[in-house]
Parts: C-alpha cells; sequence; structure tokens
C-alpha cells in the first residue's frame, strides 16, 4: 500500500485546525458537542459503524491512481452511505459505487455523484461548510448532530435524518439562503423519534 503523505499530513492539520478553533467557538465547543452528541438518533455502535464505513471508503477512495476520486466522498449516518461530488465520466462514478459497495456493514448506498467538474471552482468550500454548521446548529427546530453535508463550488450534498418533513424543509431551506450556495441535494430521511 502507497501512502500518500503530503495528503496525510494536510488532514491531519485541517483536523488539529478545526479542533483548535473548536476550543474557542461557543457553538463548536466541547460543551456545545457534548450536548448536540446527546441529541444524536444513533446508538454508539451505529456511531462506531459509521466511522468505520467511512475511514475504510475514504482509504479506497484515496488509493486509487490518479486524481480521478479526488472529489468524491462518502457521508455516513447510521449506516447509510451516500456517494457525492463529481467524477470525470460515468465509469469513475460506477467504480466509486463499487469500491464503497465492498465495504462492511453498509445498510444503503445512493450514488449521488454528479458527472462533470464543480463549478466555480472548489475554493471557499471550508468557508461554506462552517457557514452551514452554524447556521443549521443555530436554527430552533433542527438537530444538524443527526445530518451530514458536503460542499463542492456551492454545491451542498445533504444526508442523514431529520425528524420530521417540517425538519428537513427548514433545513434545506436554510442551507438555501446561504451566500454562495447554488443548490442542495438532499438525501434526508425522515425518521420520527424514538419514544
Amino acid at each position: 500500500m502507497k501512502i500518500n503523505y503530503p495528503i496525510m499530513l494536510g488532514l491531519a492539520l485541517l483536523v488539529a485546525a478545526g479542533q483548535a478553533a473548536a476550543a474557542f467557538d461557543p457553538i463548536t465547543s466541547l460543551a456545545g458537542k457534548a450536548i448536540s452528541t446527546a441529541m444524536d438518533v444513533r446508538t454508539k455502535d451505529e456511531v462506531k459503524g459509521d466511522v468505520d464505513i467511512d475511514m475504510a471508503v475514504t482509504k479506497k477512495l484515496l488509493e486509487q491512481k490518479g486524481d480521478d476520486f479526488k472529489n468524491i466522498s462518502i457521508l455516513v449516518f447510521a449506516q447509510h452511505a451516500v456517494l457525492v461530488g463529481y467524477a470525470k465520466n460515468a465509469e469513475v462514478k460506477h467504480k466509486a459505487e463499487e469500491l464503497a459497495k465492498s465495504g462492511r456493514k453498509i445498510r444503503s448506498l445512493k450514488n449521488d455523484i454528479l458527472i462533470g467538474a464543480p463549478s466555480g471552482g472548489m475554493g471557499g468550500n471550508l468557508v461554506l461548510d462552517k457557514k452551514i454548521d452554524y447556521s443549521l446548529t443555530a436554527t430552533k427546530g433542527v438537530s444538524s448532530v443527526n445530518m451530514r453535508w458536503k460542499v463542492y463550488g456551492g454545491e451542498v450534498f445533504l444526508m442523514g435524518v431529520a425528524q420530521s418533513q417540517k425538519e428537513a424543509d427548514l433545513a434545506i431551506a436554510d442551507i438555501r439562503g446561504l451566500d454562495g450556495v447554488k443548490n442542495v441535494r438532499s438525501s434526508l430521511r425522515i425518521v420520527k423519534a424514538k419514544k
């Protein structure tokens, strides 16, 4: 297995920067994360399973030669997965799906990869991602801890769980209202809260 050290270093620095920012951010502070984690609809085993799926599929995508898979990601919640991003052609889109299917424990897999390249380039994705995080966290009636999203050039891919159609509609409208968002592709599932 060939390890791409510059990519791994970049990912490590990105995680460290996010953790450092969270320490000073009241919305994403440890206390805020503890509160939002309590609202997570998943079991501890599902959380671990999601991390395992994400890591395994991401590793498979990174191990591919060339840059065909650089704009493809997987979003996972409660072992339901959605492939998102952009592929240069249908063959790459299909191969990404085959790589993801070879993963264990995936309950369902949706391939929402678009053919082409992100419009407007990739600049500003991290800023827009943070805007979405802040906006959904602050929106009353939205449990953003149960949602995952990825931004590619203003195209927002959204998945996870909403406890009602009203919550799903509110989250989508909230994201659409943010400056820089061109489109929202939602794969939210409606799952009623357990009583």
